[in-house]
């Protein structure tokens, strides 16, 4: 009888031994995508946050819908960072604990500057939608959707110079942001690049919401522009202060204003009001016109820019794995790093990653309307 049971439980080894080596080599479709979404859905952007959780769960039911990635479905794990840097280092950590295979985000620079070297560390892929500050993508796992402040902020100067002949500029931006301290930086150097100095550079912290002085000193030195690369809520608020001091100059902004709630804050002092950024829900070309139809049916309001990049990151994802055709992270990374010449993006007409993770691609001029919605001036291209 003891022969017998030894048997027995030699067979049982072998039989768990075997099972074990199947399970092994079994095909991986079912274990899913993980993908963790930095976004800040309270605090000073949220309108920016609900923009990227919308048009991230839109890219990903699409893509579900259609098999998922290499035969895998995608999950969604959010994390809200409120657009604190300490926030969004931690909630960072947070989903790598939690094993993504890839991160979305953080939309703001300041996010993305303060989650990226942890991404980095832990060799996790981090795609931010909307981080154009020219540090936000350092490290080979950090990549962005969109174009960096070095492109954005020369294009915004040449604005100033070139179209509005403005020969003394201002610039009135919040230094303890690092997107606008960024972008401001730039627009400054090229300005004096192209012999139009700024003749007054002042300053506010963020949250503030009464700008009276620091426009009255402006105001004072007789410019005759003004340069403001801030987010909506405070732009807003700048505007409507301005039209009260009798304050009446060509104002200028960049991609942080690009939000519908800037016109519900500014209301009729919006007009005027001119800006770069990543993409124009006017833009005639198909790929924009399907999904702004999409997004409006879905949500029931036309997408800002925020949610183009955050829709088109999701897809370089995809393209990244399906041209590594592999689940090997590194081999994914390397593909992403090598996108070049992709043309079915909807903030771009032509789309390649350089060699900082930083998307190469063309920029969009919009101006305020009086009917509360931007519209389409022009398309720079790189």
């Amino acid at each position: 009888m003891k022969v017998k049971w030894s048997f027995l439980l030699i067979g049982l080894m072998i039989i768990a031994v075997v099972a074990s080596t199947l399970a092994g080599c079994a095909p991986k479709a079912a274990a899913g995508v993980k993908m963790g979404v930095l976004c800040p859905l309270t605090g000073v952007i949220s309108a920016y946050g609900q923009e990227q959780k919308n048009a991230t769960e839109m890219a990903v039911a699409e893509i579900n819908a259609k098999g998922g990635i290499l035969g895998r479905k995608i999950t969604i794990t959010l994390e809200d960072d409120e657009k604190k840097p300490e926030l969004a280092a931690s909630m960072t950590q947070k989903l790598i604990n939690s094993n993504v295979d890839v991160i979305i985000g953080g939309m703001s620079s300041s996010e993305t500057m303060a989650g990226g070297p942890i991404a980095n560390a832990k060799q996790v892929i981090m795609i931010s939608p909307w981080s154009t500050n020219p540090k936000a993508a350092e490290g080979d796992w950090v990549f962005r959707a969109c174009f960096s402040d070095a492109f954005q902020g020369r294009i915004q100067a040449r604005f100033i110079a070139d179209n509005l002949k403005s020969k003394r500029p201002a610039q009135l931006l919040d230094v303890g942001d690092d997107g606008s301290k960024g972008q401001g930086e730039v627009v400054a150097a090229t300005l004096k690049e192209l012999g139009v100095p700024l003749i007054a550079t002042e300053s506010y912290a963020t949250g503030d919401r009464d700008f009276k002085a620091q426009l009255t000193k402006i105001k004072a030195l007789k410019p005759d522009s003004l340069d403001t690369p801030n987010y909506y809520g405070e732009v807003a608020l700048i505007r409507v202060q301005m039209k009260e001091l009798g304050f009446d100059v060509p104002m200028v902004g960049g991609d942080g204003v690009d939000s519908g709630d800037f016109f519900t804050i500014a209301g009729a002092a919006a007009k005027g009001m001119m800006i770069t950024t990543h993409y124009s829900p006017e833009d005639p070309r198909p790929v924009v016109q399907e999904f702004r139809k999409k997004y409006v049916a879905k949500y029931g309001k036309t997408p800002d820019s925020t949610a183009a990049l955050s829709y088109d990151a999701v897809y370089l994802y995809k393209m990244a794995v399906e041209k590594a055709n592999t689940w090997d992270k590194n081999k994914i990374r390397v593909a992403l790093a090598g996108l070049k010449d992709v043309t079915s993006l909807v903030t771009a007409p032509t789309f390649s990653m350089d060699e900082t993770g930083t998307g190469i691609k063309s920029l969009a001029i919009v101006e305020a309307g009086a009917d509360g919605a931007w519209h389409f001036k022009a398309v720079v291209n790189p």
